[in-house]
């Protein structure tokens, strides 16, 4: 009966497959001159598909951010397009990848081809969502929304008092003060230095947010501060304050490009291939993604989110720098980091993927951390203004949950053979001579961190240390602190390996991904192979987030878990 199953499930993928091929290869849209495109700017955007076979079915709908940027190129190139519709509904991405997407709408209209943007969403704080569509020639707002603009906010979460309530002895190490993953298992709140650290941030974020704004509508800065003071207010005053061009829904804009032009959906846009434009053409560029939270062995996914493997991502470093044909390599990173080991054998990889070709790092929303680790060796890292990076430090994290098994009926005993064996033990107490024995191995990885940073930033242990201590910085932060060389996105990281590849700067080239897709024997494998996941939505996934940790018993973790959400 199992094995009918089995190829009753294999024919169904089969017809899925052969179903998905002809809607995207044999069925290319027809496309009008004079056409426009729908642009649908909402949700969450992930940088890599997924790599395994029920991944793909089951979110094949969902797209990723080169997906989303490749097809605002095109637009922008193809003869056929007239102008663009930007429809913005919630964004649940960081900023880094709003301003990615910012930077694409921006290239597109400097093409000089007309673009309309409209703001669909109830909730006032609607902040990131204008601050993308503001970029657009006219900004419109749903008759029926409120005026998105009130002000950036930052909120921040503490355990420190759980673990009384469920009898749990919590043991936090962190190096150094502005470690603050550790604040928020530990603490209650704030520590100074973590207040300064968030304001900091803040007003780095805002900074960015405002002079976007202001750019975009051609106000000064000033008068768009304040009028976010004044927020939320009706979407007449909004209109009054030149912050839009009124109110419409879909369909009026529809008509205002007159009955005669042709609309075309983004999803069937997405089907015009880029290279008979002229796109993903000429010498090769090799890209890597490494996503997630940093574990050894393999990448995969978990509750906890995407887990960037080191066996995975170093095995992936290694094929493009074999590849002939790659010029350089683009190492995109998106990760708040993870296991101090697995951090560290990914940046041997990009060091012996240097001797064989430039290696540019790309920032997405996070690089923190272990994230920043493993960017540190490359030969040149390009990150947004908003991206979280930094966070040079460590944190340790050791539970003693005895009380909380007591409480439910559940007695342990552990016998020994060694003064420490029982150091990764959760059922007995941390001894004051195991806690200085995990401190000095904490310190050792700090300083090899530091030295790492020092060498590949070609800075001084000191210098490091000054803006390490486990600070998060703001990409434009970093770039001041010599941390990052240039502010861009994933398109800007691509002409930065061009030019380290000796590749004229206006010559279009190939982009290859790494790791590369599995073929249909590896996934069909996996799939007859696999375990039974769980799709968690995404709020109560950044729950599980902050509150688990993907990591074995007693390692000792370069972590930035504590993501500053801005909103």
């Amino acid at each position: 009966m199992r094995k009918r199953l089995r190829y009753i499930l294999l024919a169904v993928i089969l017809v899925g497959i052969a179903t998905v091929v002809l809607r995207v290869w044999l069925r290319e849209p027809h496309i009008a001159p004079g056409s426009y495109v729908q642009i649908d700017l909402g949700g969450e955007y992930v940088e890599a598909p997924p790599q395994d076979l029920i991944g793909r079915l089951l979110h094949s709908r969902e797209h990723t951010l080169i997906d989303v940027l490749t097809t605002i190129r095109k637009a922008q190139v193809d003869e056929r397009i007239k102008g663009l519709i930007v429809r913005v509904t919630t964004l649940e991405t960081g900023w880094a990848k709003v301003q990615d997407l910012r930077d694409a709408l921006v290239a597109f209209k400097k093409s000089g081809k007309p673009m309309l943007a409209l703001l669909e969403k109830e909730a006032s704080s609607s902040n990131k969502e204008y601050y993308l569509g503001s970029v657009a020639d006219r900004v419109y707002l749903a008759p029926s929304a409120t005026a998105p603009l009130n002000g950036l906010a930052a909120q921040f979460l503490f355990l420190g008092g759980v673990w009384d309530k469920l009898d749990i002895q919590m043991t936090v190490e962190k190096i150094r003060e502005y470690k603050t993953f550790g604040d928020m298992i530990g603490n209650r709140e704030m520590t100074p230095a973590h207040r300064e650290m968030a304001n900091s941030l803040l007003d780095s974020i805002n900074a960015q947010f405002i002079a976007g704004i202001a750019q975009s509508r051609g106000l000064e800065p000033e008068t768009v501060q304040t009028l976010i003071e004044q927020c939320p207010v009706s979407p007449a005053e909004f209109e009054t304050a030149h912050l839009s061009n009124g109110s419409k829904y879909l369909q009026d804009l529809q008509d205002e490009l007159g009955a005669d032009t042709k609309l075309v959906p983004m999803n069937d846009y997405m089907q015009v291939r880029a290279k008979p434009l002229g796109l993903n053409v000429g010498p090769q560029i090799a890209v890597v993604y490494g996503v997630g939270a940093i574990v050894p062995g393999e990448s995969g996914s978990s509750l906890q989110g995407e887990l960037l493997g080191a066996d995975t991502v170093s095995e992936a470093l290694a094929d493009a720098a074999a590849d002939d044909d790659a010029k350089a390599i683009v190492f995109r990173v998106d990760s708040p980091g993870g296991s101090a080991l697995a951090s560290d054998l990914v940046w041997r990889a990009t060091q012996a993927a240097r001797k064989k070709k430039p290696v540019i790092v790309s920032m997405s929303d996070v690089a923190g951390s272990g994230g920043y680790y493993i960017s540190a060796g490359a030969n040149r890292i390009v990150a947004q203004p908003a991206t979280m990076t930094g966070s040079i430090g460590v944190v340790f994290v050791r539970p003693n949950i005895k009380g909380m098994l007591a409480r439910l009926g559940i007695t342990t005993e552990s016998i020994t053979r060694g003064k420490f064996a029982a150091l990764d033990d959760l059922t007995t107490a941390l001894s004051d001579e195991g806690r200085r024995k995990l401190v000095a191995e904490m310190d050792h990885i700090y300083d090899v961190f530091v030295e790492r940073v020092a060498s590949g930033r070609g800075m001084t242990t000191e210098r490091v240390n000054d803006i390490g201590r486990g600070r998060v910085w703001t990409g434009a932060q970093a770039k001041e602190n010599g941390l990052v060389d240039e502010l861009g996105g994933f398109a800007a990281a691509i002409q930065a390996a061009k030019q380290a590849a000796g590749i004229d700067a206006s010559k279009e080239v190939e982009l290859v991904f790494y790791p590369q897709p599995k073929s249909l024997v590896e996934r069909l494998g996996q799939l007859l192979g696999a375990r039974a996941t769980i799709d968690v939505p995404a709020p109560w996934r950044r729950a599980l987030q902050a509150v688990t940790l993907p990591f074995e018993d007693g390692a000792l973790l370069t972590l930035m878990r504590q993501i500053v959400d801005v909103r």
